[in-house]
């Protein structure tokens, strides 16, 4: 395969001086032309294969000086090298572009050798240091992916202790990221590589891993802390930075050396009131300003045991009015800046007070749970009647994890430890029976933790009733998931056999129940006379009839055509039936 032709991006206001310099690099090169310093941007935006940019100084709109800012508060010159060509040949022009960042400097009138010679230089300059970059970074992605899953684990096993959610350290990672980047755009004060994004955000797992020597009871107190309890628990910050500062090779790590500042000071504050050591504006790291806005805003809008989620609006008005403590202004800019977009990442929807409660659902599982546990050489209807009575399934809220059996996983080609199981394709439930068993979940405590209710299942071919009897887990008053039982049902039948002369075989009670309990799952349900065209309603201890015709619900003039009850008196002998629309 020929190797590709660099590209570069000639910006120049005089087509003359473009043209001279296409004439002299097309053999070479590939080439791109902007008349202005704004079409160049705009290129630069769209175009991320520019290998150099040749750029003129004086230029209406926008000028070369203008174009080197705008570059650099872009980050573009961290990988694009610029060179200067330029009439104006005085040393305080020069001086200004390369201060602005240029590579390098060619003063008109130029000879074409040196200007080859120079671009080239400047190219193989840069490839060298991109591939010395690529280099650098591959041996810090191997150390941090070494370290990660060790880092979340001790994270997670902190979170569990202090009954915050599974997810609190997903969230912190995720705001640091995006706080660091758009801090990386707004400014260059920090000096920011994606290298160091990378060591920060991971770092930010073991923000609080102090806390596993903080007593249980305090850390997971509902009501609000004593003046000594508080105390204790501000000890977890510097007792975490010790604990990590003992961890061997410490002082060659940066992983570990952003964790100990992270760790250490991300309670300080901007203006000094903050702990452990009142430490004031930019004396406190970077890595631990940022861990500290994530960890202020993920607290606030996620419900813990003593007190409710707030909005995600209502999170960034008290932060941003100083009700959480004073942060750096420009970071809380960049906060700013992320808002709709951070949001978006966090929020799976509206209600994120309860997203812990929708990610409880397991029925992607459930479902090939049944499947995985079919006698694989006579898959019929007679083995799923016989076979499908019974399975056990358990989940894990703080790992967002299913637990599923060896053989299971064997038979599925899949692991036994299935994460954030609600994002698997397959769904067991209809939207129905997934909000009622949302709703069930909630109405639990740790004091009454039990659900029981059933369900229509799809297995297979056939639909079926089956009991679902789970139990929620708990860490004192907070909710660690659930261990589940599902049971076909054999005792739930649809009525029949109502013909003339025979009683029900149903008492009121039970036909009463049953209907009640099809309204949790179907839109729509009612009983119906074929015969007399009417529907009735199980009312006042007796099955009532209800005044005017059945066909009149579906807005019709006259009798369905094809009347379902009327089928499916004739095929089963039944004069009335449920009829239901599915969502």
């Amino acid at each position: 395969m020929p190797k590709r032709k660099a590209k570069i991006l000639i910006v120049d206001d005089a087509q003359i001086n473009r043209i001279i310099l296409c004439e002299l690099l097309r053999d070479q090169y590939q080439i791109l032309e902007a008349e202005d310093g704004k079409k160049a941007l705009e290129i630069m935006k769209e175009d991320k294969m520019i290998d150099l940019v040749l750029l003129d100084i004086v230029m209406p709109n926008m000028d070369g000086y203008q174009v080197l800012e705008k570059m650099k508060e872009q980050r573009y010159l961290e990988y694009l090298p610029v060179i200067i060509i330029s009439s104006e040949g005085n040393t305080t022009s020069m001086e200004k572009a390369y201060e602005l960042g240029a590579t390098d400097y060619i003063r008109r009138p130029f000879e074409s050798y040196i200007i080859n010679r120079r671009i080239k230089n400047t190219l193989m300059l840069y490839e060298k240091q991109k591939k010395l970059v690529h280099l650098v970074e591959q041996q810090v992605q191997k150390r941090v992916n070494n370290n990660t899953t060790l880092i979340n684990v001790l994270g997670h096993i902190v979170e569990f202790r202090n009954g915050e959610s599974g997810l609190h350290i997903q969230h912190i990672q995720t705001i640091t990221k995006m706080l660091l980047l758009q801090l990386g755009k707004k400014s260059h004060e920090y000096k920011l590589s994606d290298a160091d994004i990378l060591l920060i955000s991971t770092a930010s797992s073991l923000h609080d891993i102090g806390k596993i020597s903080i007593d249980e009871k305090i850390l997971n107190k509902p009501g609000r802390l004593t003046k000594d309890e508080f105390e204790i628990v501000k000890q977890h910050s510097s007792i975490g930075a010790e604990m990590l500062k003992t961890v061997p090779n410490y002082n060659n790590n940066d992983l570990l050396e952003y964790a100990y500042q992270i760790c250490r000071w991300h309670h300080e504050r901007y203006d000094g009131h903050g702990y452990p050591d009142g430490l004031v504006g930019d004396q406190i790291p970077i890595s631990a300003q940022v861990v500290s806005i994530a960890d202020v805003y993920d607290a606030l809008t996620s419900e813990r045991c003593y007190k409710k989620a707030y909005s995600h609006e209502q999170a960034m008005k008290m932060i941003v009015d100083g009700q959480c403590g004073v942060f750096n202004p420009l970071l809380l800019e960049c906060l700013c800046d992320i808002s709709e977009e951070m949001k978006a990442s966090l929020f799976e929807n509206e209600n994120y007070a309860d997203q812990a409660v929708v990610s409880k659902m397991t029925d992607e599982l459930v479902i090939k749970q049944f499947r995985s546990e079919m006698p694989k050489e006579k898959n019929n209807e007679s083995q799923n009647r016989k076979f499908f009575q019974e399975m056990t399934f358990e989940y894990d809220a703080f790992k967002d994890a299913v637990y599923i059996s060896s053989q299971a996983a064997k038979d599925l080609g899949i692991d036994e430890i299935i994460y954030h199981p609600k994002n698997h394709e397959f769904s067991f439930f209809n939207k129905s029976t997934i909000k009622l068993l949302k709703d069930k979940l909630k109405e639990t405590t740790h004091l009454n933790p039990e659900v029981d209710l059933k369900i229509y299942a799809h297995i297979g071919k056939q639909k079926q009733w089956y009991h679902l009897q789970a139990s929620t887990r708990w860490n004192g008053s907070v909710y660690k998931g659930f261990v589940g039982k599902l049971v076909k049902d054999n005792n739930i039948q649809v009525i029949h056999n109502i013909q003339e002369n025979i009683s029900l075989k149903y008492t009121y009670t039970e036909i009463k129940d049953f209907i009640e309990s099809l309204k949790d799952i179907f839109t729509v349900v009612r009983l119906i006379d074929f015969q007399k065209h009417q529907s009735a309603k199980a009312e006042n201890d007796q099955i009532e009839i209800i005044e005017g015709n059945c066909y009149d619900y579906w807005k019709r003039k006259d009798v369905c055509v094809n009347c379902i009850s009327k089928q499916a008196y004739i095929k089963k002998g039944q004069a009335f039936k449920s009829e239901f629309e599915f969502l």
